[in-house]
C-alpha cells in the first residue's frame, strides 16, 4: 500500500503530460495544416476574407478568422502578381487541459504556436495589395 501511495503521483503526472503532449500536438498539426489550406487557395486566387475563414473553417473551431493574418509578398511594386508570395499566419493558445495547469501555471499558462505558411502565387489576385517585406519570421 504505501509503495502504491508513493508511485501513483508519479505515475499521474506521466500519464497527464502524455495526454496534454498528445492533445499539444494533435492542435499544433490542426493549425499548421489550416493555415497552409489557406495559403493553397490564396495561391489559386482567393481574396483575403476567404483565406481567413478557410483557415478558421478548417481548424475545427481552434482559429477565428480574426486570429488569421494574409499578407502578400513580391517585389513590391503594389500588386500581387503571378510567382509573388502569399504569406498566412495565425497564433494559437494552447492551455493544458489536465490538472498539471495547476502546477505549471507558475511557470506559464499557455503555449503559443505560430504557423506561417508560404505559397507561390499561381493567378494574380485583384485587389490584393504587395506589403513587401519578409516572408515568414
Amino acid at each position: 500500500m504505501v509503495e502504491f501511495a508513493l508511485l501513483l503521483p508519479i505515475f499521474l503526472a506521466v500519464l497527464f503530460l502524455i495526454i496534454d503532449f498528445g492533445v499539444g500536438i494533435n492542435r499544433w498539426v490542426i493549425v499548421t495544416n489550416s493555415t497552409r489550406e489557406g495559403a493553397r487557395i490564396g495561391a489559386v486566387g482567393a481574396s483575403t476574407p476567404d483565406i481567413a475563414d478557410r483557415v478558421a473553417l478548417t481548424s475545427n473551431g481552434l482559429l477565428d478568422p480574426a486570429d488569421v493574418t494574409v499578407r502578400y509578398v513580391g517585389d513590391g511594386d503594389g500588386a500581387a502578381e503571378r510567382g509573388e508570395s502569399v504569406v498566412v499566419e495565425s497564433d494559437y493558445e494552447y492551455g493544458l487541459i489536465t490538472p498539471l495547469r495547476a502546477f505549471l501555471s507558475i511557470a506559464f499558462d499557455s503555449i503559443t504556436f505560430h504557423s506561417c505558411t508560404d505559397m507561390r502565387l499561381e493567378l494574380p489576385v485583384s485587389g490584393a495589395v504587395d506589403n513587401g517585406g519578409e516572408v515568414c519570421s
